[in-house]
């Protein structure tokens, strides 16, 4: 079994200084749950994609046929919940760490990456928890600076989309030069 690094030290981060009871890491949405909210996550995923390609020219979904195909593929590195009495808070982390600095191809193309995983994490809570406020962060300990600022560019874009579906997410990207 191989140990992620980063994995392991933000599912401790979230137990012990976010007091999450239940935290789990390489999260993925079982073929058997029923997906809710399916009308409204494709319009997110319609309404993303315009938005991306009319102001970035980004082609933010790729291949993907569907919202059925685009759920399947996702997988959340560390998802965690805390409860409080009748409150409860979701945390979703997504954390790459590769040893050259964040890289998934070209400038664009690791942006497009990250935006896509922001949106889809946010899918993933909205449609299989039916939950439609929480956390959700990307995060790499190693970043080319000019990768920052076009992600840094994207995030109000990404929080706009989302406020579409009604939803309070906290969208936090947490890079380092």
């Amino acid at each position: 079994m191989k140990i992620e690094i980063g994995e392991s030290l933000l599912l401790s981060w979230l137990r012990h200084i976010k007091e999450c009871q239940l935290v789990q890491t390489n999260w993925k949405a079982s073929p058997k749950w029923e997906l809710k909210h399916r009308e409204a996550l494709e319009r997110l995923m319609q309404d993303s994609s315009f938005v991306f390609k009319s102001k970035y020219g980004y082609d933010l979904y790729g291949g993907n046929s569907g919202i059925d195909q685009l759920l399947t593929q996702a997988e959340v590195d560390v998802i965690g919940i805390s409860f409080a009495g009748s409150e409860m808070h979701i945390y979703a982390i997504d954390v790459a760490f590769h040893e050259s600095g964040l890289n998934y191809g070209t400038k664009d193309e690791t942006v497009i990456r990250v935006a896509k995983k922001c949106i889809r994490t946010a899918m993933c809570i909205y449609g299989y928890f039916d939950i439609d406020m929480g956390t959700i962060i990307f995060t790499s300990p190693k970043i080319n600076p000019a990768v920052i600022n076009d992600i840094n560019a994207c995030l109000d874009d990404i929080k706009s989309v989302l406020n579409k579906l009604n939803s309070n997410y906290e969208i936090r990207v947490v890079l380092y030069m």
